[in-house]
């Protein structure tokens, strides 16, 4: 399998991301602490540019630039779930040296997993705790997002 460690990895972000977004009631995409903080919209949104990004760099090997457009969670939950899918059939039909790797671990896949806890923090404080679970046991399985 190519890349089935980043694959694995991307694997891992959805199946987290699906918890942390799970037990969400209708006002929490524009949940916030105030000063500045983003909402669970807004982190998805970024969360979504960086995955997109990531995407077009292995494609095309440009940096996208431009921001995308804002959307409801909704929505925003749908084209982020998209553009795992995306990632991962881009993952699955180039190899790429693992320097290469490294570096897509060390950066986008890493600042994702940081977005999702804050996510999940911010489900917390807004009275829906993720349930807990042994994460090294889920049953993620690589290639199936």
């Amino acid at each position: 399998m190519k890349n089935e460690y980043l694959r694995h990895t991307l694997t891992t972000i959805d199946y987290r991301f699906q918890k942390s977004v799970k037990y969400r009631n209708t006002d929490f995409g524009d949940y916030t602490l105030g000063k500045e903080s983003r909402s669970p919209k807004e982190i998805i949104n970024h969360m979504y540019f960086v995955l997109s990004s990531t995407t077009i760099y292995i494609q095309e090997e440009r940096i996208q630039k431009g921001e995308p457009d804002k959307l409801n969670l909704e929505l925003e939950i749908e084209r982020f779930n998209s553009e795992i899918k995306n990632l991962d059939k881009v993952l699955s039909e180039n190899e790429l040296d693992i320097n290469y790797s490294k570096r897509l671990l060390q950066g986008p896949l890493s600042d994702i997993l940081t977005h999702i806890g804050q996510i999940s923090m911010l489900s917390r404080l807004n009275n829906n705790p993720i349930e807990s679970e042994d994460f090294s046991s889920s049953p993620i399985k690589t290639g199936t997002t």
